[in-house]
């Protein structure tokens, strides 16, 4: 079905139709284009099927993620809420939900079902989630036993299996297999791995085949069937009419030719060419007649095609050019002939060698896992899936039946959402989990997807069976066809734009094979806006302009759109979407330096592992680790919590190569020949350093790493509270993989990959950056679609390829797998067509269909304007051609002109883009001082304050009372506050500062809700004084000042140490300030204030007798953190 050559109205009827019938008592399989409704249709339809079932429990929707699951299961609940409340809503659409809510919460009451109160009872599940629950209520026939956990991601379970699978090379019984598989890779002992680590992750789709014992033959089958539906494209693209006008002219010029080249063939060509692979010799033979060698219909022939300079030839030489006009007027001709020279003719002895040996290398891989599995006690969801069928499919018919007996009811409807992205085994599992329906029973299947949405091929999804169900159905059911054709997103110049545009960038016609779908018209439903449309932003590069220039060129053109886009509509959503996350790199940096302004939310989109913070603790790991990582020591020491200079850094370390770093940080002749800063530096890392690697191996080493870098002082280089967010995740990580028992340097760089920065958590949410895929499901106001010119990332050459095709047989029709290894170099057949050549060439056409959908789900995201930007640059001949397979190669028919009016004019002077890149050289960032934090300092540091001051004890013990934490904590933030005095942005890190505070307090001792509420003391009071004019005063930057000044006192009982909070000299006196977190009366007065400060007049007296020597008046004063007020004693 297609809306492609229908107008408006036609379309709207036939969605209006397609909207009525959805709702009828039978099954549907249903597309539904972006911005169609799909979710509300699916909405109507479950509260439809909710007034015909005596048990809700009967109706069973399915999706594919959690977050899918969780809206629709939203959408139906509020739907009957709304019917409850019994006020009809405004919008036509809505006003048939609110009917059918009503009557299926009518029909609820006579059954005393008590939906509202009971929501739980609507199924709505993740397909995986299914999968799950199936297999823990049927355990005997999952042959699970007790339910595993089940894993996001088992990667590290496939690697294990296949280590140990190779680890059998020298096994009496599997040795072979392995020896022979590895010979095949040369070896290569990493490459087999990988190989079988990503087959393991897929073996669902071939484990079943690998254990045949008839592979070959039904392969070859396969194979068969599979090369004749590309001669059965070529044979309808040149019929048996156009072949009988070409037959007489073959033969002459075949006549004329060598008698040992394939042309021969046509000497005796005199009958319409069948479509069937055993004809394939004589095609080839046209095709070597029709095009030149690289796949193009020949605009003249001459004597070396069989048509010499004579008279005699002229009349072939004319009829043969009237048969190539007619095949060039006929859509698809040229590419189908041509792509007869790619089909394999079958498996050579090789291949089949190396496929039997694969196969049973596959089977030992799948038996270790198994073994991995169960000493790890969780599977992964391949498994669970695999358990699902087997529990459902015992083969004597008894699943079904106990199907329903365990679940204690029937189910009677299916509804499957985004049904385009179905793989094989799910589909398997509808088939089963319907295999007794029959027309007419009263059970339906309603399947909605977009195909032309359908864009997660490396999650297994295969658009190709939307098309198959639609056509065939699922086993015996049959599902009508329907087609919605409104978009309801975007204004009517985007819809416009996407419909004439994507007509083009789609493939002609659907393809199962090579997974194409072609374009379906749809029509846009809302009012048109003022400045909507879309927008194309070419960017010409100059002679010398680099590919680094125009990315920062592009990155500085997004911020004009923004910037302009907020000017003309205040608040509107913006969405900066790319094809993969190392496209906003350059864009997220201009920002960050140039425009800090624009806070925007990236989600799954800055890796972990580049955020500044983790990088310097995945640093300190290595270093710790292996002290002799030369480079790793030598970021540690240039890392915020040392940030020493290069200067230092050359002295350190620029002469004796051949020594470790922390050898030369223990050299005391190096250390003198350093600045005092340098020095200073050098021995705090020394101190903590020191303390550190005595004490490895004495605890878990996430905490031990997490206690050095603390001690480092690297809680004080966090500014936002995302980068704590961020090294919290690190650490979990470590710990992770340490209680794990697989932790190595190679293993936590690999994981780290998996992990992505916290996003801005003060952004409001109106600028956001992601990947195409991640903004599936979702709209904005506005879309910027930058990388126009960029290439996807290519993938690896896989060392097998294997594709599923339904043959007949004799006993009936069912699945068969083409498998084919990688051709090794200096194989015979490596320039032939090979059956792994023509997979890799589906594979290819698939990946490109995929990509014009990837295209279309990101321009069909925006609501009212939609930005394309690219870059272009002239090629020798000074002609503008866009790259192959990029998204300017499939827009150029379409916005290829504005480049080509744009390559006059460049697109800025080079010298721009190089003063920008001269803006990314990145500086030296590093805490003012080097000091092992107040956190950590230990006993010898005694101080003589009473009360919340410290004692005779460590200053920060254990035993100490939650006050006295408060207290401590509190003056090391001030004093902080005081080395940098931004208060505002003080004021917006503090809440973000909690959980290093909430952390710093569990190692004091105190745990939970004590923790948690005693930060949120130290906040309040930071907030407080960071707000208050007698706090800022005193804290404000001035000549000569000091925070926690450590000073000497003689005493009658020898030397003492003290610690004034905060002394300076104002207009010429020297003011000594001590802190207080002693609770006051919040209302107390200026009286009740003097008095409190007066109790601790004699600790400030002893303060200022170690100022005496210096001749300046003294003033003395409390500062009351928990008022914000300062009390001077006089």
């Amino acid at each position: 079905m297609s809306g492609m050559h229908m107008n408006a109205e036609e379309l709207l009827h036939l969605d209006q139709h397609s909207r009525q019938r959805a709702l009828a008592l039978e099954s549907f399989i249903v597309e539904a284009p972006a911005g169609a409704g799909k979710t509300e249709l699916l909405t109507q339809r479950f509260l439809r099927l909710l007034t015909t079932v005596q048990s809700p429990e009967e109706i069973m929707a399915i999706t594919f993620t959690k977050k899918a699951a969780a809206e629709m299961r939203a959408r139906i609940i509020d739907s009957l809420v709304m019917a409850d409340s019994g006020k009809l809503p405004e919008a036509p659409h809505k006003q048939q939900t609110f009917q059918l809510g009503q009557a299926a919460l009518a029909h609820a009451a006579r059954l005393d079902w008590q939906l509202l109160d009971n929501p739980s009872r609507l199924r709505v599940y993740t397909i995986d989630s299914l999968s799950a629950s199936l297999t823990m209520q049927m355990p005997l026939l999952s042959r699970f036993g007790s339910q595993p956990a089940i894993s996001d991601d088992a990667t590290v379970h496939y690697r294990l299996a296949a280590e140990r699978t190779l680890a059998l090379v020298d096994d009496d019984i599997y040795g072979g297999i392995a020896r022979l598989a590895l010979g095949y890779v040369e070896n290569d002992v990493q490459k087999l791995t990988h190989l079988l680590v990503d087959m393991l992750g897929r073996r669902d789709q071939w484990l079943e085949f690998a254990n045949r014992q008839d592979t070959q033959q039904l392969a070859e089958q396969a194979l068969t069937h599979l090369v004749s539906a590309d001669i059965h494209a070529a044979a309808d693209a040149f019929p048996p009419r156009l072949q009988a006008v070409l037959m007489p002219i073959a033969r002459y010029a075949a006549a004329n030719l060598a008698c040992d080249i394939p042309q021969a063939l046509l000497l005796d060509w005199d009958n319409v060419l069948p479509a069937t692979v055993s004809a394939l010799p004589v095609w080839l033979a046209v095709c070597d007649l029709l095009l030149t060698d690289k796949g193009t219909l020949r605009k003249s022939v001459n004597v070396r095609n069989g048509f010499p300079a004579t008279p005699e030839s002229k009349p072939f030489k004319e009829q043969f050019a009237e048969v190539v006009a007619t095949l060039q007027q006929t859509p698809g001709a040229e590419a189908a002939l041509h792509r007869l020279r790619r089909l394999p003719h079958k498996h050579d002895a090789e291949s089949w060698q190396m496929v039997a040996a694969l196969a049973g290398l596959l089977n030992i891989a799948v038996a270790q896992l198994w073994l991995v599995f169960q000493q790890a006690g969780e599977v992964d969801f391949v498994e669970v899936s695999q358990r699902a069928l087997m529990a459902i499919d015992s083969g004597d018919g008894a699943a079904p039946r106990e199907l329903a007996m365990k679940l204690d009811y029937r189910i009677s409807h299916l509804l499957v959402d985004e049904f385009q992205d179905t793989s094989p085994t799910q589909v398997r599992l509808l088939q089963h989990l319907t295999q007794e329906w029959v027309p007419g029973d009263g059970r339906t299947l309603f399947a909605v997807g977009d195909p032309m949405q359908s864009i997660y091929r490396f999650r297994k999804a295969n658009v190709g069976l939307f098309l198959e169900v639609a056509a065939e159905g699922i086993g015996s059911l049959q599902l009508e066809r329907l087609q919605l054709c409104r978009n309801n997103r975007s204004c009517p110049a985007v819809v416009e734009w996407i419909n004439s545009t994507f007509r083009h960038v789609f493939p002609p016609r659907d393809s199962v094979v090579q997974g194409a779908i072609h374009y379906r018209d749809f029509v846009a439903t809302r009012a048109d806006s003022a400045g909507a449309g879309v927008m194309v932003h070419p960017l010409v590069a100059g002679t010398d302009d680099t590919t680094e220039n125009m990315r920062i060129c592009e990155a500085a053109r997004i911020v004009e759109i923004i910037r302009h886009t907020w000017a003309d509509k205040p608040g509107a959503s913006i969405a900066v979407l790319v094809r993969a996350r190392s496209h906003l790199e350059t864009l997220v940096a201009e920002i960050r330096r140039h425009h800090a302004d624009l806070r925007f939310q990236a989600v799954e989109i800055e890796q972990l592992a580049g955020r500044q913070s983790v990088q310097d603790l995945l640093a300190l790991t290595h270093a710790l680790l292996h002290r002799a990582d030369r480079v790793n020591w030598l970021a540690i020491l240039r890392a915020p919590w040392c940030g020493l200079r290069l200067a230092d850094m050359h002295v350190l370390a620029g002469h004796e190569r051949h020594r470790t770093v922390w050898s030369l940080l223990n050299d005391v002749r190096i250390s003198q020949a350093m600045s005092e800063d340098g020095r200073q530096r050098c021995q705090h890392m020394v101190h903590v350093l020191a303390e550190a690697l005595s004490q490895q191996g004495r605890m878990p080493l996430g905490r031990w790493l997490e206690s050095t870098w603390i001690m480092l002082g690297g809680a004080q280089t966090l500014w936002q509270a995302g980068d704590i967010v961020d090294v919290e995740a690190y650490f979990r990580l470590v710990e992770r993989l340490d209680q794990q028992g697989s932790f190595s340097l190679e293993r936590l760089v690999q994981e780290m990959d998996k992990l992505f920065a916290e996003p801005d958590t003060q952004a409001d949410g109106q600028l956001q950056f992601m990947t195409i895929h991640k903004s599936k499901g979702l709209q904005f106001d506005t879309v910027i679609l930058p990388g126009l010119e960029r290439k996807p990332a290519n993938g690896a050459t896989p060392l097998l390829l294997w594709e599923e095709v339904a043959i007949e047989t004799p006993a009936g029709s069912s699945t068969e797998l083409v498998a084919a290894p990688f051709i090794p170099k200096g194989s015979a057949a490596k320039d032939e067509p090979n059956p792994y050549s023509y997979l890799k060439l589906l594979e290819k056409e698939r990946t490109d269909n995929e990509g014009a959908r990837v295209l279309y789900v990101a321009a069909t995201r925006a609501e009212r304007s939609l930005h394309l930007l690219g870059s272009v640059k002239p090629n020798s001949k000074g002609d503008l051609k866009p790259a192959s397979t990029t998204f300017l190669e499939l827009l150029w028919p379409a916005i290829g002109g504005q480049f080509l009016q744009s390559a006059d004019e460049p697109s800025r002077p080079v010298s721009c883009g190089q003063a920008l890149l001269a803006d990314f050289v990145p500086q030296l960032i590093r805490t003012a001082e080097a000091d092992i934090p107040l956190l950590y300092i230990d006993s010898r540091h005694d101080s003589i304050s009473s009360g919340e001051k410290r004692g005779d004890t460590p200053v920060l013990s254990r035993q100490a009372s939650i006050e006295a934490s408060i207290g401590t904590l509190a003056h090391k933030y001030v004093e902080m506050i005081a080395a940098q005095p931004d208060f505002n942005g003080w004021l917006q890190r503090l809440p973000g500062l909690k959980p290093a505070m909430m952390h710093w307090l569990r190692m004091q001792g105190h745990f939970g809700e004590v923790a948690e509420t005693a930060a949120g003391q130290v906040v309040k009071l930071l907030e407080l004084t960071l707000q208050s004019d007698d706090g800022r005063w005193v804290l404000a930057a001035r000549p000569q000042a000091a925070a926690e000044l450590a000073m000497g006192h003689m005493g009658d009982n020898g030397l003492k140490r003290l610690v004034v909070d905060r002394c300076f000299i104002e207009n010429g006196e020297r003011w000594i300030i001590d802190y207080k977190s002693t609770r006051l009366p919040e209302k107390a007065d200026a009286a009740e204030i003097r008095k409190a400060a007066s109790s601790f007049a004699a600790q400030l007296e002893g303060y200022a007798a170690l100022f005496a020597t210096e001749g300046l008046p003294v003033r003395k004063a409390i500062y009351f953190m928990t008022l914000g007020k300062l009390s001077e004693l006089l």
